[in-house]
């Protein structure tokens, strides 16, 4: 925000005399206003996974909705298209990477665990290449645990104390503990396993071993006391856990500098802020121009004044009018706009907790759910949990993603503590939490530079190829197609025989086809290399993950009384009975290719001869269809079908479809090979006679051919006299593109044995739904199965429109 234009920051009271420093200072305030707004000038996405859960067992899958925002605006960021997420283990190592398609600032998605998966906590990190162009790392990083009952292993129990594995941390406020002045000193106790601990009882002593005063700290392990007139001596924190004493050092306070303390949430609409200092300080600062700087991502404002010549503190009243909703970070910088405290303040956001949900209507196989939320066209995921479940610990809401995490250099521990039923005594513990952080923003850095755009935003895959043969004609050009992609593309050579084919929408291990055409759109002999270039992004910044000190234990999770795990009906198969004299299996030749092993083989007999592939097709399941050119010579047309030589030379077209429906990328038709050569167009197999067939294999499912197989496989294998003469040669080569946008799916639970049992209601997944919406009311409907429960948790997450988001957990009573 431009310094003449920005709203004055101080209301002083009427007996206060601000001085404000000459014009020079002004506008020395108005460039650093400008370089800060400069630094955050490129957009800065933010996104939030909501899991269905954050306790896993490795038969499970990680289910999620995606959701991202501009980090200034605060709105959906339907840039967005490419998500990767990176798979990591607790000390931080990449177990896997995923690629997600965004559409309209969200995304949906799951994650399969491997079974052998070892028990132990995880994280899921998110972030796009275009992140890699800040200094500050943009990700967003999500914990979670997976247990598995057969390993032997447990999560180290965080109730069972050590002493000696003990962290005391103090943190004065505005960062700076002074000589001769009172001093606010925020204090965190934690565990080895980095979990707070409350102290009721605790006090600091000075070196004498006299109390100055007292302390205690909540369930988080943070609280804060007050030092009055500081003097230069060691003090002691002193406190008892389970009648064991501890003593810890403060640090020494400082003999010169400033410090201020800050209180927002005594009074709504105003914030009180105290400068400090001792009069060693105030000679040296008395005639020197300071300035408060307050500062959210692009906005910032700054106010010059000078310290009372006969006063060591200042109190000043701020209006609440001049901080953004979130996190603010002050400043108090010098005339060389050298920073000398800072400190961070939450202004309470509005953060609706509104919803209310009724059961509509209970059906035998389902619950139908009506809600409201004050939410208009607001997009929402659901999890649906058994009422007592033990897989919501320590969860991150899509309040903490998008309010705090995104602005502190640390991840804030048991998220949901503190935005949950927001009141002031929530306020003031928040408040005495942010004075232990540090803003994710370096004020040095912010000055000095600004980041550049030097890695691409991505937008659907890249693909380059190089055609390795001689092109006399530049004129010639490639063409991609994909059958079950909806891929029909052309690109133009370059001077190095190179194609490009960018903004490709293509999911993982789909089989594309290139093709050279000359000047006359004819199909020549090709030979080319190809690569997705951008389907493997890596984040360049570190993974910094939180080392425990606890000791690893070792226990059979079964035997353990606290521990009842759901179990899973396996499928049992059984042995082939045969009655009667066997009848000699014909072999088939090329069952162990590919995966012809997972497909119904046909061996073509005599018999067979008189029939044609098309018509074996359609015999096998599948709707097939011939469309007639528009104008034809019936007579003409009667005669080239008499000679077997109708194909879509004449205008006709072949369609062959699923009788099953797909819901991926609205497509029916299947894959077709003949000699393990794809078919891309379908009229090639008009009239073909199975006289020249040996075997064909039908894969109906697609198992084992990858995603872009849902609607089938069909491979067709020529006899040996005919495979030089199969049909129309086929000029093109085909290209398996790894590591592409993985498919969605539909949410299956595990087949529980039981949905009552103890292990279904501590681990088991009632239903998870990611894409619910809200109509102009605010109104949305959801259902999930009915397992005959009598309550279910239902977790509720979503943004609207406007930026405003929602996270709510409800318990919900069933007839």
């Amino acid at each position: 925000m431009k310094f003449l234009k920005i709203i004055p920051l101080f209301l002083t009271l009427a007996f206060q005399n601000l001085t404000f420093s000459q014009a020079e200072i002004g506008q020395s305030n108005e460039k650093t206003s400008s370089v800060l707004s400069e630094y955050f000038k490129l957009d800065r996405e933010n996104i939030h996974l909501h899991l269905n859960k954050n306790v896993f067992l490795p038969n499970d899958e990680i289910w999620f909705k995606g959701y991202i925002i501009e980090k200034k605006s605060k709105k959906g960021y339907s840039p967005t298209s490419n998500v990767n997420i990176a798979l990591l283990d607790e000390k931080g190592t990449k177990l896997k990477t995923y690629l997600f398609y965004a559409e309209n600032s969200t995304f949906e998605g799951n994650i399969k665990l491997d079974k052998n998966t070892t028990t132990g906590i995880y994280y899921l990190q998110v972030y796009t290449n275009y992140m890699n162009n800040f200094a500050e790392d943009e990700s967003s990083v999500f914990e979670f645990k997976i247990i598995n009952p057969n390993d032997g292993k447990t999560i180290p129990n965080t109730k069972t104390l050590d002493i000696n594995t003990l962290t005391t941390e103090f943190f004065p406020e505005s960062n700076v503990f002074l000589v001769g002045t009172s001093n606010t000193i925020a204090i965190k106790i934690t565990d080895c396993n980095g979990k707070g601990l409350s102290i009721t009882d605790g006090e600091i002593k000075d070196s004498k071993g006299v109390t100055v005063t007292n302390f205690r700290t909540n369930e988080l392990g943070y609280g804060k006391f007050e030092i009055l007139q500081t003097k230069n001596e060691l003090y002691k924190a002193i406190f008892k856990i389970d009648d064991s004493k501890t003593e810890k050092s403060l640090p020494m306070p400082t003999a010169k500098g400033i410090t201020f303390s800050v209180n927002n949430y005594t009074f709504e609409d105003k914030t009180t802020l105290k400068i400090k200092t001792n009069a060693r300080s105030l000679d040296e600062y008395k005639n020197e121009t300071l300035t408060l700087v307050t500062q959210q991502d692009n906005y910032n404002s700054l106010t010059p004044f000078t310290l009372k010549e006969n006063s060591t503190e200042q109190l000043f009243i701020l209006s609440n009018e001049n901080f953004k909703p979130g996190i603010n970070v002050l400043y108090l910088i010098d005339k060389n706009q050298k920073k000398i405290a800072e400190r961070i303040l939450y202004k309470p956001s509005n953060l609706d907790q509104n919803i209310t949900l009724k059961v509509l209507r209970k059906q035998n196989d389902s619950i139908i759910i009506s809600g409201t939320s004050t939410l208009p066209m607001a997009t929402l995921s659901v999890s649906v949990l058994p009422t007592d479940t033990k897989t919501l610990t320590s969860k991150k809401t899509i309040c903490d993603s998008f309010v705090l995490d995104n602005q502190l250099s640390e991840k804030t521990p048991n998220e949901s503590y503190f935005l949950t039923n927001f009141s002031k005594r929530k306020h003031y513990e928040l408040d005495t939490y942010l004075i232990c952080q540090k803003s994710k923003y370096n004020w040095e850095t912010m000055l000095t530079s600004s980041p550049k755009n030097k890695f691409d935003f991505d937008s659907g895959l890249t693909l380059k190829g190089t055609i390795n043969i001689p092109v006399k004609d530049k004129n010639y050009k490639v063409q991609m197609k994909s059958i079950l992609s909806g891929l029909n593309e052309f690109s133009e050579l370059n001077e190095k025989n190179e194609f490009y084919f960018k903004n490709i929408l293509v999911s993982d291990s789909t089989l594309i086809h290139f093709s050279l055409l000359n000047k006359k759109n004819q199909r020549i002999e090709l030979k080319s290399t190809a690569q997705v270039l951008n389907n493997n992004r890596t984040f360049i910044k570190p993974f910094k993950t939180t080392k425990s000190n606890c000791l690893e234990t070792k226990s059979n999770n079964t035997e353990s009384p606290n521990f009842h795990f759901p179990k899973i009906a396996k499928a049992i198969q059984l042995d082939t009975i045969s009655i009667g004299t066997k009848e000699k299996k014909i072999k088939l030749t090329n069952q162990k290719k590919y995966h012809n092993s997972m497909a119904k083989g046909y061996k073509i007999t005599e018999a067979d001869d008189t029939r044609d592939v098309l018509q074996f097709i359609a015999a096998s399941g599948y709707d097939v269809s011939i469309g007639k050119p528009a104008i034809v010579d019936s007579l003409a047309l009667a005669k080239e079908a008499a000679k077997g030589n109708l194909t879509s030379a004449q205008g006709l077209t072949v369609t062959i479809l699923s009788r099953r429906p797909s819901s991926f990328l609205a497509t029916r038709a299947p894959l077709i090979y003949i000699d393990d050569t794809p078919i891309t167009d379908f009229s090639w197999l008009l009239n073909y006679s199975l006289s020249r067939v040996d075997e064909i294999y039908v894969n109906k499912n697609g198992y084992g051919e990858g995603m872009e197989a849902h609607n089938g496989v069909i491979r067709i294998y020529t006899k040996k006299t005919f495979s030089k003469n199969i049909g129309p040669r086929i000029n093109s080569q085909s290209f398996l593109v790894k590591n592409g946008f993985e498919k969605l799916k539909r949410f299956t639970n595990p087949k529980y044995t039981s949905y009552n049992d103890e292990g279904f209601v501590d681990f088991g997944t009632i239903h998870w739904e990611p894409n619910v919406e809200t109509d102009e009311n605010g109104i949305f409907k959801f259902s999930f199965p009915n397992y005959y429960q009598k309550t279910a948790k239902v977790v509720i997450e979503g943004i609207a429109s406007d930026g405003q988001i929602i996270s709510e957990t409800k318990i919900i009573e069933i007839p």
